[in-house]
């Protein structure tokens, strides 16, 4: 494709060189440039595209897309090559735009679903991806655990790839005849442009807690992102959660053609009442449009009946039958590290999930408080370089909600594991406990931690373990070890039925 074919539409400050060159790739990775590249540089969270302009020219870019002060102030176009340069105003809304020219605007050829919000998407994914199977339809998943389509599954990197990934995935979609992708939309992913330029049919909105206030400042500016997804990407479905205060604002800002509301109890269009929770799943009455909907699903926990009601509105806002939403949850019994049971022929139950907010963390707590037990513990850390305010919060959750809090390493990151757990420390010392009377201990060693855990449980017991879920790794620094909470609990367990 020609450099003035990608670019068909798209408002240039000025250029430099030939826009009549034909582009093998688009790449936003020097490390991943060819002969025949165009590379856009963005300016990233930890590098900077525009400091990598030489290297990609000497691997063989016949053209580089910078932000104007960056083309005006570091003398690219001095050196006398035979390159395009070309200005604008954003980098990174550029990429976006081309992305989508480059691989012929894939979103427009299936219907996509996305899902935003702090807890939940993940969950509500997989529910609306098994109703539309159910119905026979071609489906496609983007998410936090993986990128999956026609039987390929493909390692998540984030849970919204960056723009020239997704589009390329999406291409792929379409080109497997997906009538539908299911794509969990991240607040990162609103704010840095990623999903710029899509068409998205219907989006969904699950709840907002504090999280990703290290990027986004305040919680404010948390919803400000969120929100984007329901107005400025010209929406024609939506489906809002009442019971939160934000979903209530959300209603005002939408410019959706169609929406509904859910909530539990409450005054909405999909309500839920009559709820039962036990071991065996959930078992509730939802009001709809459609009229009464008995729901049995085998997931367990009272919140994952949001993630119930919000798959359930996205199916009736397209046009579903009730018997293939029946089916569809009831076949859903797991999600990957979402309250994920593990079972080694042991007497109490363990459950691994990714709750790593404090609000997810009093909801699985809650969860498992519901179910008969004798004593409650949770493993859970907090995540370096990451959100600091919610530590406190953690910590309180953890402790207030348990029997038993084990505080340990989450992925340090560049931070001292031990700093970290002193500052999830103060919201447990604030809530009048203290390590004296063993309801909570510290173990650093996330392994020891889970282990530890193992060995204080007796019959009847529930272990959660909290935070990592389906990640099969540990940062430290700047390296990754593979770890597991599934496979360590799974050996402690059987270490401790052998004897």
């Amino acid at each position: 494709m020609k450099i003035k074919e990608i670019f068909d539409g798209i408002e240039l400050i000025h250029w430099k060189g030939s826009l009549d060159k034909e582009i093998s790739s688009i790449c936003y990775d020097s490390r991943n440039v060819k002969n025949g590249s165009l590379f856009v540089a963005v300016k990233g969270l930890k590098f900077n595209g525009h400091d990598f302009l030489h290297e990609v020219i000497k691997k063989g870019a016949k053209a580089v897309v910078v932000e104007n002060e960056i083309l005006n102030t570091r003398g690219v176009n001095s050196n006398g090559t035979d390159i395009t340069y070309i200005g604008v105003y954003d980098s990174r809304k550029t990429l976006a735009c081309i992305s989508a020219i480059f691989y012929r605007h894939p979103s427009r050829e299936m219907s996509v679903i996305g899902i935003t919000g702090t807890n939940g998407k993940t969950t509500t994914s997989y529910l609306i991806n098994s109703i539309l199977g159910m119905n026979g339809y071609r489906t496609g998943i983007i998410g936090t655990i993986d990128y999956r389509f026609n039987g390929e599954v493909i390692p998540s990197s984030h849970t919204t790839p960056e723009s020239l990934d997704l589009q390329g995935l999406l291409r792929k979609m379409a080109d497997k005849g997906v009538r539908y992708c299911v794509m969990e939309v991240s607040s990162h992913s609103l704010e840095l442009e990623r999903v710029y330029g899509m068409r998205f049919e219907t989006g969904i909105f699950t709840n907002l807690t504090q999280d990703h206030l290290d990027f986004h400042g305040s919680l404010e500016k948390y919803f400000e992102a969120k929100s984007r997804l329901f107005r400025d990407y010209g929406l024609k479905k939506a489906v809002i959660n009442i019971d939160d205060q934000y979903g209530r604002r959300l209603i005002r800002d939408t410019g959706a053609e169609s929406v509904l509301t859910y909530s539990i109890g409450g005054e909405a269009d999909v309500a839920a009442r009559d709820i039962s929770v036990s071991f065996n799943g959930l078992h509730f009455f939802i009001d709809t449009p459609l009229g009464g909907l008995p729901i049995e699903s085998r997931l367990i926990g009272r919140h994952n009946i949001y993630n119930i009601l919000a798959s359930v509105s996205a199916a009736i806002l397209e046009g579903l039958s009730k018997e293939s939403i029946l089916k569809g949850i009831l076949s859903v019994d797991t999600i990957p590290g979402r309250l994920e049971r593990i079972e080694e022929g042991q007497d109490f139950m363990v459950l691994v999930d990714y709750a790593h907010t404090d609000d997810a963390m009093k909801n699985i707590l809650t969860t498992a408080r519901e179910l008969p037990h004798n004593k409650l513990i949770v493993v859970f850390g907090c995540g370096g370089d990451r959100d600091r305010g919610k530590r406190p919060l953690m910590g309180k959750v953890g402790v207030m909600n348990s029997d038993l809090a084990i505080v340990t390493s989450d992925n340090p990151r560049g931070e001292d594991p031990l700093k970290i757990i002193e500052e999830i420390e103060h919201g447990i010392k604030g809530s009048g406990f203290d390590d004296k009377g063993m309801r909570y201990v510290k173990i650093p060693d996330r392994r020891k931690a889970i282990e530890f855990s193992v060995s204080r449980a007796s019959r009847g017991d529930i272990v959660v373990i909290a935070g990592k879920g389906h990640e099969n790794y540990q940062i430290f620094g700047d390296k990754r070890i593979h770890f597991d909470d599934r496979e360590v609990v799974r050996e402690a367990i059987k270490k401790r039925v052998r004897g």
